[in-house]
């Protein structure tokens, strides 16, 4: 697959891109290195909280539940509840 670059613009507060260029520098790399990194993650995590959400509703549309008292119990049991 080949990869098309297209260029955007976007505004962010100097703070934030004066962060960005002092690490784009200790990593020796360009900034947009960084940003393409940053729209990576952002995406693949996003993409990954999305595919839980969708399979939670499924799941719960075949009426495979747990109640809220059976979840704090089984926490209960194993230490993990909050007290």
């Amino acid at each position: 697959m080949k990869h098309v670059e297209k260029t955007i613009s976007f505004r962010a507060e100097a703070e934030k891109i004066d962060a960005l260029d002092c690490l784009a520098a200790a990593k020796d790399r360009p900034r947009s290195y960084l940003i393409n990194e940053a729209i990576t993650n952002y995406i693949e995590l996003h993409a990954y909280q999305d595919a839980l959400v969708r399979k939670g509703v499924e799941q719960m549309r075949q009426g495979r539940t747990v109640r809220h008292e059976e979840v704090v119990e089984r926490l209960k049991r194993t230490g993990r509840a909050r007290r």
